[in-house]
């Protein structure tokens, strides 16, 4: 398998030979030191008889002598370590010092090619002499070398130990005769011997393919030893069985076992089995009149409640497809979703909010007046089959148009049965929901309670972002399990009732990368109940890899590891050329199994890209489908997530294409030209930015843009700051270079003036703000919002002030008061609310959260 068109061969040398020699990055076990040891560690191995005959043959072929034929064995090795295309390497000098060879390897050459090639270079590097002296400091190259000796290898004993080295892995062999040698010498502050072992081995086993096709593109030979394919294989083989009846038959046999059960719990309300099942029921009859059946989609807005739970399951009975929509999300997003989807029909608790002309809006109110007198048994024509779409959920998309992701009832029971597995929730538990229907982490929490005799808890946003309101539920309700963003349970931990409102049995973060220690932390703290890190795509339906962060306690990681794959899920790191990756290389994770996405609706060219044919698993025809996530195994298997390769990212658990911003931002009339990016710089913390070339500077109206972003974007893709230039800096080949966009200025307005506090209160909230934002000053007439706050900020700030006054704080007082003054001033008298500023005082990013209250506050006054 391949993966992106591998490069042609090239040139055996650059042009050049006194242009810069490029650093060879290897796999280390840790970050090198700023001030290097040089200590050395070293293991000894030797090269069997039949593989120094099949080498030397080689040599003699291609007539590049045993050296080059050896040295060709090391650049292979180095190209599968992820090397760059130009490979140097230290050898030593026929008169002391250390010459430098250099050659490239892209992959597709043969090792009888790379032998004639790596000859070539040796032959150079003494004509040049391009050396470096012995010295103290590091070299940034591996180093290699090949000495003869009469006698044989040493058998007995232990070799003469090496204690320091210039470079981080330095192949060392000796010629026998009819036995090669050799040592494997590292760098003990980067590497660790278990390490120098799998080198030694994944020699061996290279050494193997080249001897027995040797005109096989090197990128394609093999290289894991034979206890990485063994540990690969088992960690990819475990498996759950699934029960072949869609989720919401599933969920009908256990309200015939348990009718009188709890199966939803809000604040205002509770439905049981019973209750829910006949709901439903009443509802997928109202749908089928309206002509849903399989493979119909059905628009979804509601707030989180007892209706969203009725319309998740009567759309499911009768057939359907649900299609999840964020009643807080602009009028165009929604009407962008319900087009592409092909809605015709839309189930919501809001009878404000509009979906267009030729849609039918089914609006189910509290009292349940549209489902009166209707059957309440599942119409037996909505069967449906596993193969059948469950659900639609979109997802932000690179080209501006959000990409809906289709989930079929086998992967929605594959996943659910692999969690109740792993997580160990085949008993009846309670499960809170904080997120909304349109994040897939909420499957979680709505769909293995309800197959198993559990209660879903719907969690209000305004007690979801309360740490004292989200305790007092757990203390008075009682939650088994939670399943939450990093930054969420971040913000909530700043309460001192932080421990209280934990779940009593298991705590899942994941939808973005978690800090290690602070995760480890937080088991540590509660050891009664289990924490796990979850990890997956939206198109491998919600999760398939989870990591048990009690069984690693004792471990040291930056970023928590995203785990081992759940049953019935496969995880692959492959290389450029799809070939799996030695312990500790970087590559691209690929996930198969019955987790996988039918693909993206309407979109072949999309689903042809992601979703590959699967060359690496036991079954022909299946897929793999590319994460995009560049990842590496840790020795144990553990898979270690490290970034991405493209400008996809994560922001408060939401997963955001910066393309899809740009060409909002690119659409408003007065931008020529704009890019986004993620800093790690701003006031706040990490947070999205907009670069924006205005035709015209001068008259360029920043308010205006970001009413524009507002109406077309949702709140958490608002970029927290919006930078105009009158040009965007551009690289040799015409593209933004990011790298040179400046940092963010600081505000310049006259509000910004960093005036003292005038009481008590001012100095308590500018103190809170400082900290918060990270900033040195604060203005007291300056927006929260306009500093880089945001809603998880907001709570984080609502805790303080709390704890600073021994006063209970409202969170929806604190939004709309978002001046240190304003606040203080609410502070002091009290006053539950405040007329807002009007919409064009009020940035983006406020404009946005307030669109998300107003809904709420809609949904409150008509919650069941």
């Amino acid at each position: 398998m391949t993966l992106p068109p591998a490069p042609s061969t090239s040139p055996p040398e650059p042009a050049g030979a006194t242009e810069p020699l490029p650093a060879t990055v290897l796999p280390w076990d840790r970050p090198a030191p700023a001030r290097r040891e040089l200590r050395a560690g070293s293991v000894a191995f030797e090269v069997p008889a039949p593989g120094t005959a099949g080498l030397r043959a080689l040599a003699g072929e291609a007539g590049g002598g045993p050296e080059a034929a050896a040295l060709a064995l090391y650049l292979v090795l180095l190209h599968r370590y992820g090397g760059p295309r130009d490979l140097v390497v230290a050898v030593p000098g026929p008169s002391g010092g250390t010459l430098l060879t250099r050659t490239r390897v892209t992959g597709a050459e043969s090792f009888r090619e790379l032998v004639d090639r790596a000859g070539q270079s040796l032959r150079r590097a003494e004509e040049d002499g391009r050396h470096h002296q012995q010295g103290a400091t590091a070299l940034p190259w591996p180093g290699f070398g090949l000495t003869r000796s009469d006698g044989p290898p040493e058998t007995g004993g232990s070799p003469e130990p090496v204690r320091t080295t210039r470079c981080d892995l330095d192949v060392r062999l000796t010629d026998h005769g009819d036995r090669l040698a050799g040592r494997v010498v590292y760098a003990a502050d980067v590497f660790d011997e278990a390490t120098a072992r799998r080198a030694c081995g994944h020699l061996l086993r290279l050494l193997e393919g080249v001897t027995g096709s040797p005109d096989r593109a090197v990128r394609d030979l093999p290289v894991l030893t034979a206890e990485e394919e063994r540990l690969t294989a088992a960690l990819n083989s475990t498996e759950t069985a699934v029960p072949a009846q869609p989720f919401h038959e599933l969920f009908e046999a256990q309200a015939r076992r348990t009718p009188d059960a709890v199966a939803v719990r809000t604040p205002e309300a509770a439905l049981t089995y019973s209750e829910l099942d006949r709901r439903a029921n009443q509802l997928s009859h109202l749908l089928r009149e309206q002509g849903v059946g399989a493979e119909t989609t059905v628009g979804l807005c509601s707030e989180r409640g007892a209706r969203l739970v009725v319309a998740v399951l009567g759309i499911l009975k009768a057939g359907g497809a649900y299609v999840p929509l964020e009643p807080a999300d602009p009028a165009e997003r929604r009407a962008a979703i319900l087009a592409d989807a092909a809605v015709r029909t839309v189930v919501t608790t809001d009878p404000a909010l509009s979906f267009g002309p030729g849609r039918g809006v089914v609006e189910l109110d509290r009292d349940w007046s549209v489902l009166r007198g209707r059957p309440d048994d599942r119409p037996a024509e909505g069967s449906c089959g596993l193969d059948t779409a469950a659900y639609l959920l979109y997802t932000s998309g690179s080209t501006g148009r959000p990409k809906g992701v289709v989930i079929e009832h086998r992967q929605l029971l594959s996943y659910t049965f692999a969690v109740i597995d792993r997580f160990g929730l085949r008993e009846p538990l309670s499960f809170a929901m904080v997120q909304p229907l349109t994040v897939d982490s909420s499957v979680t929490a709505l769909v293995p309670p309800l197959c198993t005799g559990g209660q879903v808890h719907l969690i209000p946003r305004e007690t979801a972002l309360d740490a004292d309101r989200l305790a007092d539920w757990v203390r008075d309700r009682g939650v088994d399990c939670l399943k939450i963003a990093p930054s969420h349970l971040r913000a909530l931990q700043s309460s001192p009732r932080f421990a209280e409102l934990l779940p009593r049995r298991l705590l899942i973060v994941g939808g973005e990368p978690s800090d290690w220690r602070w995760l480890r932390g937080i088991q540590r703290s509660v050891p009664h109940c289990r924490v796990y890190n979850h990890y997956g795509p939206t198109e491998t339906t919600v999760g398939v890899l989870a990591l048990a962060v009690g069984d690693h306690l004792r471990a040291e990681w930056d970023t928590a590891p995203i785990g081992v794959p759940l049953p019935n899920t496969r995880a692959h790191v492959v290389d450029a050329a799809g070939q799996q990756v030695p312990t500790g290389v970087s590559g691209e994770l690929l996930i198969g199994g019955a987790n996988l996405a039918r693909g993206y609706h309407d979109r072949a060219d999309l689903t042809r890209e992601a979703f590959v044919p699967d060359t690496l698993g036991p079954r022909a025809g299946e897929r793999l489908y590319r994460t995009g996530d560049i990842v590496r195994r840790l020795p144990d298997g553990t898979i270690a997530f490290l970034g991405r390769r493209d400008d996809q990212i994560k922001v408060r658990g939401f997963r955001v294409e910066l393309g899809e911003i740009d060409s909002a931002l690119k659409s408003h009339p007065q931008v020529r030209n704009a890019t986004t990016v993620v800093r790690d710089d701003l006031a706040g913390g990490r947070g999205i930015v907009a670069y924006v070339e205005p035709h015209s500077p001068a008259s360029f109206d920043r308010a205006d843009l970001e009413r524009h972003l507002g109406e077309r974007i949702p709140p958490h893709m608002v970029p927290q700051a919006v930078v105009p230039m009158e040009r965007l800096p551009l690289s040799g080949h015409g593209k933004v270079a990011r790298s040179a966009l400046p940092p963010v200025p600081a505000p310049t307005t006259a509000a910004s003036a960093p005036l003292p506090p005038a009481n008590g209160l001012e100095r308590l909230v500018a103190d809170a703000w400082r900290e918060l934002l990270g900033v040195e000053e604060v203005g007291m007439e300056q927006n929260f919002f306009d500093l880089g706050g945001h809603s998880l900020l907001l709570v984080e700030l609502q805790h303080r002030l709390r704890a600073g006054t021994g006063r209970d704080i409202d969170l929806l007082g604190l939004f709309q008061h978002t001046t240190v003054r304003a606040q203080a001033a609410f502070l002091a008298s009290g006053e539950p609310e405040q007329p807002l500023p009007p919409e064009a005082a009020r940035g983006a990013q406020q404009n946005a959260l307030l669109r998300r209250r107003q809904q709420q506050l809609r949904a409150k006054r008509g919650r069941a």
